[in-house]
């Protein structure tokens, strides 16, 4: 289950450290009786007498078991820093609410940031009291070159898109968020996580722990009518019933999309009718879809069509059996993890020496209790196909659209076990906080003391195994080397301080086993092995229990 964790920080925000002090305000539920729009009264209402805000360095905390009901867009014309503790048993997050107007209309969008923006630790519900209707986005980013970051956010029931880019902007961090039910009611194409409005880019994007949990349409977008991020980083995302592309960007310049759970994504399948417009060359889409970087944009990024770089790897990819009879029962293809094109573009080591791919694991994970969110998918999918009219399928347990349930009912862990050590450094594929604290930490501090994500690119090392694991005697290092490496071996305490040598010399191209005994100063405990090769490494977990 997830759990909200609060780890407050300074966000340096350049040009005003120097005009103020820190400070956090609790923002009421309520203003003089009446809680319509108090969020949207107390914080824009924070200014002096003149007109300036009273501390441009002000965090504004939300509190726990409160619901904020909006009052129309909230726009920002100032940094924003909205903030909540973390929740104890018992305890539900704040939850800021979408409202109607005197006329019925929702609301279009919750939030409008014109400054650089901090969020965590809060829930946004795109649904109104009445549980009918949506708003279109909960946050619009609209600063030129500012910076975003959401982090332990959940939204719910967007009827167009979580989070978009309105203007060019510089950094965007999404990371332990939840994307839940974000659906149209009628519309595949709409229901989506995060993306880029037009030709509104950013300089780099790091998507990381994330979950996308019944969701219409894309995770990521930035498609044909968009400029893509420079950099994206894509990386342990859980990615459970989705019925479009999860990644709709075909020209990324620089990317890695890396130990992600791609769960029954991209399901709807398509015809050759549906391949029109979709895939620039009339293929099926798949999950990675890449194709060559038009000449503006290779203008644009200053880059040569050889210079991309992108990185595929230890990603899960799976479609459960009645995705499978849905797709038999319409006339469709399986949706393939890339298109012909897009492997023949990874293979091409000659045109795209930085473009590097590995195989997917194929595999059931066993979720604990994904809920019945498929079964209203495939319904709503054939209900499609047949032209028959739709609704909503998302679920929701208790069957209150705009109640949030709270502790989550849903859990993403799973059982497969070969699943649960499949991402770099031994961790389980998607979102890793599905584990809890133990693993999660433990994930934190493998992250800082270790450059594995970062070399995966280069590096000649594959399909690398280790076994027995836990081991308490001799352990057998498997890998496959594509290229003749100088290779060194070596074993990590968690800490990042070598604790052992294990093998370093020069092997050929192939495939290889190292047998190690374990030496008898090495004590109990997780370590990590590292397997290097002058370009790259890769970094596994290993268990020494003797």
């Amino acid at each position: 289950m997830k759990k909200l964790f609060l780890q407050l920080f300074v966000l340096l925000l350049t040009g005003v450290v120097a005009y103020g002090q820190i400070d956090t305000v609790s923002v009421p539920h309520i203003i003089d009786g009446d809680p319509f729009g108090a969020i949207n009264k107390f914080i824009l209402g924070d200014t002096t007498s003149t007109g300036e805000r009273v501390n441009e360095l002000r965090y504004y905390k939300l509190e726990k078991n409160k619901i904020y009901f909006l009052n129309g867009i909230l726009h920002t014309d100032f940094d924003l820093r909205l903030i909540a503790d973390d929740v104890e048993e018992g305890e539900t997050p704040p939850i800021v609410a979408s409202t109607t107007g005197s006329d019925g209309t929702i609301q279009l969008i919750q939030f409008k940031l014109f400054q650089n923006g901090y969020v965590k630790n809060i829930i946004f519900q795109m649904t109104p009291p009445s549980g009918n209707g949506e708003s279109n986005a909960s946050f619009f980013l609209a600063g030129e070159n500012k910076n975003y970051e959401f982090d332990n956010v959940m939204i719910e029931w967007g009827l167009w898109t979580g989070i978009v880019t309105e203007k060019p902007v510089n950094k965007v961090v999404i990371k332990n968020c939840y994307f839940k039910n974000q659906q149209h009611k009628t519309n595949i194409w709409n229901g989506r996580g995060f993306g880029f409005f037009q030709e509104n880019p950013a300089d780099s994007v790091i998507m990381q722990n994330n979950t996308f949990f019944n969701n219409n349409s894309f995770v990521f977008f930035a498609d044909i009518s968009s400029i893509p991020p420079d950099y994206l980083l894509f990386d342990h995302n859980t990615i459970v019933n989705t019925m479009k592309f999860p990644i709709h960007s075909f020209w990324l310049p620089n990317a890695k999309v890396t130990n992600n759970l791609f769960y029954n994504a991209h399901s709807y399948g398509e015809t050759e009718e549906d391949k029109v417009g979709q895939d620039p060359g009339g293929q099926q889409y798949g999950i990675i879809n890449i194709s060559a970087i038009p000449s503006d944009l290779i203008d644009y990024y200053n880059i040569e069509e050889g210079d991309r770089k992108y990185r595929v790897a230890n990603n899960g990819f799976y479609y459960a059996n009645p995705i499978n009879i849905y797709w038999q029962q319409n006339g469709l293809q399986p949706t393939p993890f890339m298109n012909p094109r897009t492997m023949g573009m990874f293979a091409d080591e000659a045109v795209y020496p930085n473009l590097k791919t590995e195989a997917p694991m194929v595999a059931d994970p066993g979720f604990i209790n994904q809920g019945e969110g498929m079964a209203s998918m495939v319904q709503w999918m054939t209900n499609k196909r047949n032209i028959i009219g739709n609704t909503y399928w998302g679920w929701d347990s208790d069957d209150d659209k705009f109640g949030v349930e709270w502790p989550l009912v849903e859990d993403l862990s799973y059982t497969n076990e070969d699943m649960k050590v499949a991402s770099q450094g031994g961790f389980p594929l998607g979102d890793l906080n599905w584990w809890g604290d133990a693993i999660k930490d433990e994930w934190n501090t493998w992250a800082a003391n270790t450059t594995a994500v970062e070399d995966l690119h280069s590096t000649a090392i594959d399909a690398v195994t280790i076994a027995p694991n836990p081991a308490n005697n001799i352990l057998t290092i498997n890998y496959i080397l594509s290229d003749n490496s100088d290779l060194s071996i070596n074993l990590f305490n968690l800490n990042g301080s070598r604790a052992a040598g294990i093998y370093n010399g020069h092997q050929s191209k192939g495939e290889h086993q190292i047998g190690w005994k374990i030496e008898e100063s090495i004590t109990n405990g997780i370590y990590l092995i590292r397997i290097s090769d002058g370009n790259g490494s890769i970094t596994k977990k290993v268990i020494i229990q003797k």
